[in-house]
């Protein structure tokens, strides 16, 4: 580019901003804080989804541990949910009858 151009160009510039410049900030502070907070929000969701996929990802690796673990140690594999709930509940008591 040109110098005397790019001079030009840099002092209508210059001069513009000078002019103009807290009216465009003005107009462009609700824009501005628009992006910001939407900016944010989707900052916020991005967090929420990267520790449900760490979480799901350490949950994988303690499982799979367990099972080499298991495999190496001779530990017996675990019971199923159910039979390892059942084996968990207490047993309901009989009631007294009442004299």
């Amino acid at each position: 580019m040109n110098p005397l151009a790019a001079f030009l160009l840099g002092a209508v510039t210059g001069a513009a901003a000078a002019l103009y410049g807290p009216e465009i900030v003005r107009r462009a502070r609700p824009a501005a804080k628009l992006a910001m907070t939407e900016g944010m929000a989707a900052l916020h969701q991005a967090r929420v989804k990267g520790a449900q996929v760490m979480e799901a990802a350490e949950d994988l690796f303690a499982e799979a541990k367990h099972e080499v673990e298991g495999r190496l140690f001779g530990t017996p594999a675990p019971a199923p949910a159910a039979e390892a709930v059942a084996a968990v509940k207490p047993k309901r008591r009989p009631r007294k009858k009442a004299a």
